[in-house]
């Protein structure tokens, strides 16, 4: 790879790094705009104070409780995915089980209710 090469590069990577510290900010801006823009037209809006604060109340009760149920989802999906993958792990480790003891010579390979690898067919005819 030539220097020029090497230069282009490092500049495209500096550029890249560039954008998306942008990017970053312009999103970041956003969401602040957007915050203070919901808090001016709630404050500013023309319901009494009682209201406003009863309305503010009633958002952020909505927004706790949105909260825990997509907690409560995730926690579920997460505790699912564990169990789904301590299965396959114990599936894994039975049948690496069963083709260690086929390769040391054992005299079981298959349960009458599983297929065979095909590995043991000696050992079925020998039965």
């Amino acid at each position: 790879m030539s220097l020029k090469e090497v230069l282009n590069k490092a500049k495209k990577e500096k550029k890249k790094a560039q954008a998306i510290d942008t990017a970053k900010k312009v999103g970041v801006g956003l969401g602040v705009g957007a915050a203070i823009g919901t808090a001016a037209g709630v404050l500013l809006a023309p319901k009494s104070g009682e209201e406003t604060r009863k309305d503010i109340a009633d958002a952020a009760k909505n927004a706790a409780e949105s909260i825990k149920e997509g907690a409560g989802e995730v926690g579920e999906k997460i505790s699912k995915i564990v169990e789904e993958g301590k299965e396959k792990i114990g599936s894994l480790k039975k049948n690496k089980d069963e083709d260690d003891e086929v390769a040391a010579g054992g005299d079981k390979c298959c349960d009458d209710n599983e297929s065979c690898c095909g590995g043991c067919a000696e050992v079925h005819e020998e039965e």
